[in-house]
């Protein structure tokens, strides 16, 4: 057994000790889907309980305390009924998190749960103009020193691949499972080289890598066409 599945077991134990009655937890993100990197990536999960009193909060103290000391991180904590409510508010999220995901305990929360065309479309626009927005401030601050510039790209990577699933969800595809075919996808879809992408994601786990302006600028003009896309595509259900 990994550390990553030791910690994930002794998560799960802890909160069965926590007295919440039926609740359930999933893990989403690069650890359900076996691309977990010790030291770099999250560990994302959330949990659902029925009700989410002070008294609940407070069970949940130690295992929650302890799992911080592991991922870094803090679940997600959510009634039932905020859930069944949450796919208009977090439609990127739920999207992305149906596209790769384990349930550790208690039924399926995601069973049923629909996200509509239309919120994802807005919530993709405004997450990759933003995204567009902070490479732009990066590189203005770190043009000239590529070693920096390479760990900012680097560290911008996840969030990129995140962006890229909600994209091919958008236009209903299945995202692929290697982060360089994911980005070609994206690349191809979005009407731009995915090879200035896959060059970016090779590069997220090589400590000091030095990026080239040139790789930064087509990096820019990736995203700008990939806001670009989704700011023109037309849902099916009124958007």
């Amino acid at each position: 057994m990994t550390d990553l599945e030791k910690s994930i077991t002794q998560l799960v134990a802890d909160l069965d000790g926590a007295a919440l009655g039926d609740y359930s937890a999933v893990l989403h993100g690069s650890a359900a889907r076996g691309q977990y990197r010790a030291g770099w990536s999250d560990i994302n999960v959330v949990l659902i309980v029925d009700a989410m009193g002070t008294d609940t909060l407070e069970r949940l103290q130690a295992p929650l305390a302890r799992w911080r000391e592991v991922a870094h991180a803090l679940p997600l904590l959510l009634t039932r009924a905020e859930w069944r409510r949450s796919a208009d508010a977090y439609p990127l999220e739920i999207a992305e998190m149906q596209t790769g995901y384990r349930v550790l305990r208690g039924t399926d929360p995601l069973t049923g749960l629909v996200v509509r065309p239309t919120d994802l479309r807005q919530a993709l626009e405004r997450e990759l103009r933003g995204k567009l927005l902070r490479l732009r401030q990066g590189y203005a601050l770190l043009h000239g020193d590529g070693t920096k510039l390479g760990d900012f790209v680097r560290r911008s990577v996840s969030t990129i691949l995140f962006l890229a699933r909600g994209v091919l969800v958008l236009v209903g595809e299945a995202p692929p499972g290697d982060p360089v075919d994911l980005v070609q996808a994206l690349g191809r879809v979005a009407g731009f080289d995915g090879d200035v992408l896959a060059r970016l994601v090779t590069r997220q786990g090589t400590e000091g890598w030095a990026c080239a302006e040139s790789d930064m600028r087509g990096y820019l003009a990736a995203v700008e066409s990939a806001a670009r896309f989704v700011d023109h595509f037309h849902t099916g259900d009124g958007g």
